[in-house]
């Protein structure tokens, strides 16, 4: 009797279904928080891209044309720019496509389109001005994406992101002082880099720059303004 007792009870507990088995473990409280560190500096760098667009009705004449034009402003651009360092000119994009009219919903070939766009990267920001107006005076129909920045901001971030993740520490131990609470480890963190506030530079045409007397500048005007790197941590904290 006592086995038939006994295999029944072993046969009771294996049939308890499998959940009646989990084992659950009580999460601790947490506390989510966000925390930015940023630092604003005069920027080292300049970009400026120039474009040359030609028409013809046909492509060899549209592509001759841009050739020629792009060409003298290469070799005029080329001497204001320090090569031998830093200063970078490159092709950044070759285009030719086909322009068309439509009329009544005729569709009639006027002819081609070539443009060439060149981007020059440059250390030294008081040559930006000259290379604007070497740009105009050379027939560049479009200069666009002048930016300044700061070329090394890898160097920055370890220590911004070292200062937001102690400012987030900072704010959640805080918060736990303030419900009775106290830190008691770190559930997760991450960190990501938000972008690099670019400044843009204020283009002016030659011809409408114009000084207080009111008198044609000799320059275009460019002002570099400043950039600003930053860090953002988002970070959980356990509370007990």
């Amino acid at each position: 009797m006592k086995k038939l007792i006994i295999a029944f009870l072993m046969l009771s507990f294996f049939a308890v279904p499998a959940n009646a088995l989990t084992i659950t473990q009580k999460e601790n409280g947490y506390i989510s928080v966000t925390a930015t560190a940023a630092k604003e500096m005069t920027p080292d760098t300049a970009t400026i891209s120039f474009s040359v667009e030609t028409r013809a009705k046909d492509s060899k004449t549209a592509s001759e044309k841009n050739k020629e034009i792009t060409s003298t402003l290469i070799s005029n651009l080329k001497p204001l720019l320090a090569l031998d360092k830093k200063d970078t000119i490159q092709t950044k994009n070759l285009s030719l496509r086909t322009e068309y009219s439509y009329d009544k919903g005729k569709k009639t070939l006027l002819g081609y389109v070539m443009t060439n766009t060149v981007t020059v990267k440059t250390k030294d920001l008081t040559a930006v001005s000259k290379l604007i107006d070497t740009g105009i005076e050379n027939k560049a129909t479009d200069i666009s994406e002048l930016k300044f920045y700061v070329e090394n901001e890898n160097e920055y971030k370890g220590k911004l992101a070292e200062e937001a993740a102690a400012n987030a520490k900072a704010i959640a131990k805080l918060t736990a002082d303030s419900l009775g609470q106290k830190i008691t480890g770190v559930k997760n963190i991450s960190i990501n880099w938000g972008p690099i506030y670019e400044s843009y530079g204020n283009i002016k045409l030659l011809n409408t720059a114009k000084s207080a007397s009111g008198a044609t500048a000799k320059t275009t005007p460019v002002e570099t303004g400043t950039v600003k790197v930053q860090a953002n941590v988002y970070a959980q904290f356990y509370v007990k």
